[in-house]
This record gives C-alpha cells, structure tokens and sequence, in this order.
C-alpha cells in the first residue's frame, strides 16, 4: 500500500459525507469509530475546546498511520453503521470508494477488486501494486498470494475444504469443479479454461523463480518491472473472473 496519507482533498469528501451538516456521526460516535483501528486517536472528551463534527473527523483521521486510514475509510463505505444523523447511501458510498482508491491504486484492475468486500485480497492487490517499480519478485509473489486468497475465499464461502495442498494449479482445478465449469465439447469454453489453467501455473513458476532471485529464460532477469507488472495484473484479472463467477453461480446446498 502507499506509504502517503490519504490527500486532503478525499478526507475532506470522507468528512463532509460522515460529519457534514446533520450528516453521518455524533462527535461521540467519530471518536469511538477511529479509536477501533489505533488508540492514538484523541477521545472528544480530551479536547479542551469541542471541535466542529468536521474537523474532528479530520484530526481523527490523520492520527492514524497511512494502512489504518485506508482501513478506517474503505470500511466506511462497505458497511452501514450506527449514525445519529443520515448516513450515506450506497451510491454516495461508491463513489467515496472510487475516489479513495484512485488515490491508491489508480489501475482499472484494482478498482474492480475495490468494490469486493473482503479486505484480505483488496490489500493483497494493493501490495502487489506497489511493488512493482520497487521489488519485482516481491510483487510476483505478492499477486500470487492474492490469487490464492480469492480462490480459498471461493471455496470457503461454499463450504468446501481446500485440498490442493500449496498447489496453484490444483488449486484452480478445484475451483472450477465447484462453481460447475465443465467445458463439455465446446470449444471456446475449452481453449478459456485451458489458457487460464496455464497462466496460473505460469505465475505459479514465476513466483518460486522470484523467491530464489532465479533468471528466466534467455537470461531476461526476473527483476524486471515490467514482467512483474504482467503477472500482477493477470493475476488481478483472473481474481475478478473468479469472483465474479462465485457471485453469479448458484451455491448448491444438500
């Protein structure tokens, strides 16, 4: 994740939708809020002279460390939670989010992993993200770990035990076997499954190559940004496929 503060101009959003004029929060309930991610975060009660809703929201906010803002606000826009005044609807809450994550992960990849509730492979993606231009292999194994994350998740939300044993490709095997993709004779569906089948096993290699710093073929290093750049965004690519598959796929229950 970046390492920057979230920029004024997206808290003040944040402030204006959660402790505008008789919107959002109490005073009370902004600080209980924020101290649930760090108890840095100074109660109403200890300020001398009561600040407005606004700028309390905001110094809330900015006492938390760059990952606890993204934590505290991403959450916001997820979950509705007990307010005293209106709380924003999910439409104003989309776009919140879809300006937060402008900031943090401007790919249209990442943006559609932002709107995926579950916190675990969003901040995957957004490690992945970031090490690109800084650590190559470290982002190859980051997207790697992202995609094991969605496909376990998958599998977890239909009740089904993970038996690949480490193994990426066996892994997706299971997967599609749970969600019914059986290419039958046709042919396109085939040559799909088949070619995602072999780019999760090619990150696969990818990713233990980049764990011992290996070469690739041809000698190209595997310290290359733009490799890792490759492998992360497939990886996002075929999270999103899985997910959104899950999501349109009836569970089947006994």
């Amino acid at each position: 994740m970046k390492t920057e503060y979230i920029p004024r101009a997206t808290a003040e959003h944040f402030a204006d939708a959660y402790a505008g004029n008789k919107k959002g929060f109490s005073a009370r309930e902004i600080s209980e809020y924020f101290l649930g991610y760090s108890n840095l975060v100074k109660h109403v009660d200890f300020y001398g002279v009561n600040p407005t809703r606004h700028d309390l929201f905001l110094d809330s906010l900015y006492s938390l460390e760059p990952k606890q803002q993204y934590y505290a606000l991403n959450d916001l826009t997820f979950f509705e939670y007990q307010s005293k005044y209106a709380y924003p609807d999910v439409h104003a809450r989309e776009i919140l989010r879809d300006d937060l994550h402008t900031f943090i992960s401007p790919n249209p990849i990442g943006l559609r992993i932002s709107r995926l509730r579950e916190t675990a492979y969003r901040t995957d993606w957004i490690e992945a993200a970031r090490r690109i231009a800084t650590d190559p292999p470290g982002a190859i194994t980051a997207s790697r770990t992202m995609l094991e994350t969605v496909l376990k998740t998958v599998l977890a939300e239909r009740r089904s035990a993970d038996d690949s044993a480490g193994d990426l490709g066996r892994l997706i095997k299971q997967v599609e076997k749970e969600l019914g993709i059986i290419p039958g004779d046709r042919a396109a569906e085939h040559q799909v499954i088949t070619g995602i089948a072999s780019a999760i096993n090619g990150l696969s290699a990818l990713s233990n190559d980049a764990g011992d710093r290996h070469g690739t073929v041809g000698g190209r290093s595997i310290d290359d940004p733009t490799l890792a750049e490759l492998c992360v965004n497939m990886c996002g690519a075929i999270g999103v496929l899985f997910v959104e598959l899950h999501l349109m796929t009836e569970i089947k229950t006994d």
